[in-house]
C-alpha cells in the first residue's frame, strides 16, 4: 500500500506541474504564454535549461500583461574599447566630434551576473501605465489626455522617480546596467541588439525617418526641426503617434535574447546612477553602480537619435527627475 501511495502521490505531483506548465495567459499584445509566478525560470517550465536563450518563447506577468523574455546568467565585458569604438565611427563615416560622446564606454571590464533574469521583451506601453494608474489610483503626467488613444506606444514623460511605483506594482526592477548591456550584446558583443553592422531600417531612429545618413549634429538638429520645429515649439503628441508608434514596429532588431527595441524606439531608464566613465574599484560580481549620483543611466537611444546613440554599449544620463518624449523604460525580473 505504501509503495501505490508514493506512486499516487509522485503521479499528482507531475500531474500539477505539467499544469502549472500548461496554464498560458493572454498578453497585453495579444500573444499567449504561460503566466509568470515567482522564481520561475526556463528549467522549471520545461523548456531547457537556464543557461540558454529562447528567443522565440514568452512568459507573461499577470500584472500587466508584459511579456518576458529569458536572460541567462554570464560572464562578459561591460563597456567599449577605444579600438571597438573608433572602428565602428570610421566604418560609418559618423562626425569624430562625436567621439567625444563616448568617452564614458570606457574602461571595459569583466562583470559577472550571477543570476538569469526575466526582461520584458518590450517598452512598457501607454495601455499598461494606464492600468497601473487605475489600479493605484495615481495621477496622470503631463499629455495624458492625448496619450491614452495610444494604448501600444512606449509609455513617455515618465521620470525615474515616476517609474519606482510601477515596478513594485509590477513585482520587478529597472534593468542594471550591466543587465541592459549584456541582454543587447549577447556572447557575440554585439555594436548593436542585431550584429555589429549598423542599419537603419531595424530600428526607430532619425535615420530610418530622414532616410538617408545623419552623420553630424547640423545633419541631425536640421531633420529634428522639420520634425519637431524650431526650439520653443509647442511638442505636439501627434507626433509621437507618427514617429514613435507601437511597440513590436521593428522584429527584424530583436536581440539575441529576443527582447525588441533595445535599439532605437525611446531611450530606458536603468537602476544605476550615471558616472562619467566605469569605476572598476567597485565589485564586479553582480554592479549596481555607484552608491550616489547626480543623474541616472539611460540606454538605448531613441526615434529621434543619432546612430552612434542605438549602440548597445552607448551610456547617457539625465537626473531622475527629468521626463521627455523620448524616455520611457522596460521592467526586470530576477526569480
Amino acid at each position: 500500500m505504501r509503495v501505490h501511495a508514493v506512486v499516487i502521490v509522485a503521479l499528482l505531483s507531475l500531474v500539477a506541474a505539467v499544469a502549472a506548465i500548461a496554464e498560458d495567459i493572454e498578453s497585453h499584445l495579444g500573444h499567449t504564454g504561460p503566466a509568470y509566478e515567482a522564481g520561475a525560470t526556463p528549467a522549471s517550465l520545461g523548456w531547457g535549461s537556464d543557461d540558454q536563450v529562447y528567443p522565440d518563447q514568452i512568459v507573461v506577468n499577470p500584472v500587466d500583461g508584459a511579456e518576458m523574455v529569458w536572460v541567462p546568467a554570464t560572464t562578459f565585458g561591460l563597456g567599449s574599447t577605444k579600438e571597438e569604438v573608433e572602428a565602428i565611427w570610421h566604418t560609418n563615416a559618423w562626425d569624430d566630434q562625436r567621439l567625444g560622446n563616448t568617452m564614458d564606454e570606457f574602461p571595459a571590464h569583466e562583470v559577472t551576473l550571477t543570476k538569469g533574469y526575466w526582461l520584458y521583451k518590450h517598452e512598457v506601453t501607454v495601455g499598461q501605465w494606464a492600468k497601473y494608474l487605475a489600479d493605484t489610483e495615481t495621477d496622470p503626467q503631463e499629455y495624458w489626455d492625448e496619450l491614452q488613444a495610444l494604448p501600444n506606444m512606449p509609455v513617455v514623460f515618465v521620470h525615474w522617480e515616476a517609474v519606482q511605483p510601477y515596478l513594485e506594482w509590477a513585482h520587478g526592477g529597472l534593468p542594471t546596467e550591466a543587465q541592459w548591456e549584456w541582454a543587447a550584446r549577447g556572447p557575440e558583443r554585439r555594436a548593436f541588439p542585431w550584429g555589429q553592422e549598423w542599419d537603419r531600417t531595424k530600428c526607430n531612429n532619425a535615420e530610418f525617418w530622414a532616410e538617408a545618413s545623419l552623420p553630424d549634429e547640423v545633419s541631425l538638429d536640421n531633420w529634428k526641426r522639420s520634425v519637431l520645429g524650431p526650439p520653443g515649439t509647442d511638442f505636439k503628441v501627434k507626433t509621437l503617434a507618427k514617429y514613435l508608434g507601437d511597440v513590436g514596429r521593428f522584429p527584424e532588431g530583436a536581440a539575441w535574447c529576443g527582447a525588441e527595441e533595445l535599439a532605437g524606439g525611446v531611450f530606458e531608464w536603468c537602476a544605476d546612477w550615471y558616472t562619467d566613465g566605469y569605476d572598476t574599484t567597485q565589485s564586479s560580481e553582480d554592479p549596481t553602480g555607484p552608491e550616489f549620483g547626480e543623474w541616472r543611466i539611460l540606454r538605448g537611444g531613441g526615434w529621434s537619435s543619432f546612430a552612434g546613440q542605438c549602440r548597445s554599449a552607448y551610456r547617457y544620463g539625465e537626473g531622475e527627475w527629468a521626463e521627455s518624449y523620448y524616455s520611457g523604460f522596460r521592467v526586470a525580473i530576477v526569480p
